[in-house]
């Protein structure tokens, strides 16, 4: 499949190759936020929107280790019946890598989808060298292995282990001074445990790979939200 990819870095943006199928790349600060509205349920961990829609994915952060070595982390999105890599190959843990300590990353999927599409995600681990896949996690059915967030929910008190950084501190942005998740009516967050399925064990820290899901009514309101946050930044 041929792709047409927006890359937007600050203010200025570019298009490079085109095809059928569009994502929007962004990569920098967390959202504004603003007063925005769109109808979704949680259901068995997957996002239900209530209407017709579009959809941001970001992904926040990731960092995951073993023996002080990173893991390489994958995700890959379905919406509806389509499965979409938009942040490399999910079965590629070079090329489709999330763990590599960079800015936080937002893709526009440039559809826009029908009332009642699921959306689901499943995120993988792999073993340091890449040959094998370690843990996956998914949410189109109830994990153990995920946490799901919405406006005004609690952040799980969990350090992060062998000196990662913390949900808590991956979600700061995001983030009351309470400490209760501040999101939009539209937004849902994911917090992946891809590294230990003994919950008692203290590597069992939930930030293995943190994601924000954002609805809107067309890509291109999604993109016109992202270019206001923009400016609101500079």
């Amino acid at each position: 499949m041929h792709l047409s990819r927006s890359v937007l870095f600050g203010s200025a943006a570019a298009v490079v190759g085109a095809g059928a199928v569009c994502y929007s790349f962004l990569q920098g600060p967390a959202d504004a936020q603003a007063d925005r509205s769109f109808e979704f349920t949680i259901s068995d961990d997957r996002v239900v929107p209530a209407t017709d829609f579009a959809a941001k994915v970001s992904v926040i952060g990731s960092a995951i280790t073993s023996g002080g070595v990173d893991m390489p982390v994958t995700m890959s999105v379905r919406v509806g019946d389509a499965s979409h890599d938009l942040f490399g190959s999910s079965l590629d843990p070079v090329y489709g890598n999330l763990n590599d300590h960079s800015a936080a990353r937002h893709v526009i999927i440039d559809e826009v989808f029908t009332q009642g599409d699921a959306i689901t995600l499943a995120a993988r681990s792999w073993t340091v060298d890449g040959e094998s896949n370690h843990l996956t996690a998914r949410t189109d059915s109830p994990s153990d292995l995920v946490h799901v967030l919405r406006d005004g929910d609690a952040v799980p008190d969990i350090a992060g282990f062998d000196g990662q950084a913390s949900a808590e501190a991956f979600l700061r942005p995001y983030l009351n001074d309470d400490g209760t998740v501040d999101l939009d009516a539209d937004q849902v967050i994911y917090l992946f445990e891809l590294g230990e399925t003994d919950l008692s064990n203290p590597a069992a820290d939930f930030q293995d790979l943190v994601v924000l899901i954002t609805l809107g009514d067309t890509p291109d309101d999604l993109r016109r939200r992202d270019l206001a946050d923009i400016a609101a930044y500079d």
